[in-house]
């Protein structure tokens, strides 16, 4: 009985390296390498939610839809767009407290140049984790 306990450990390691999106669908945050090609800039601490295949659609092309459609199982989880303009040394921060359901915190620390720069942020979240925006 101690072997079959191994097994099924290894089987279901396997099983999540052969399917990266059911390991990613498991995670309560994953940062998406995917940006929006319609406007989407609007305050850096009011994210866009998206919770459904047609929402992210008022935001990306097709290509890139499709590349989000592929990464995001929408009945597990939603997607958060943080899309701004400021300064290029603004940086977007996260915490994740650990507790069931996870609770994520995002914050943003202000850059000290002047210039003038797009910030876009996308982020995939269980549809159970609770986050919030820390304004700083």
């Amino acid at each position: 009985m101690r072997m079959l306990n191994p097994l099924v450990l290894g089987v279901a390691s396997l099983w999540v390296l052969v399917n990266p999106s059911f390991a990613d669908a498991q995670q309560p945050l994953v940062r998406l390498e995917v940006k929006p090609t319609k406007p989407a800039f609007g305050v850096w601490n009011k994210p866009t939610v998206l919770r459904s295949v047609e929402d992210a659609a008022k935001f990306f092309d097709a290509e890139a839809l499709a590349s989000l459609k592929k990464k995001v199982d929408f009945k597990k989880q939603f997607v958060l767009l943080f899309a701004w303009k400021g300064s290029g040394g603004d940086r977007l921060n996260f915490a994740i407290a650990e507790s069931f359901p996870e609770q994520i915190f995002f914050s943003r620390k202000p850059g000290a140049t002047d210039d003038f720069r797009s910030h876009v942020h996308v982020f995939a979240l269980r549809s159970n984790v609770r986050w919030s925006v820390r304004a700083k």
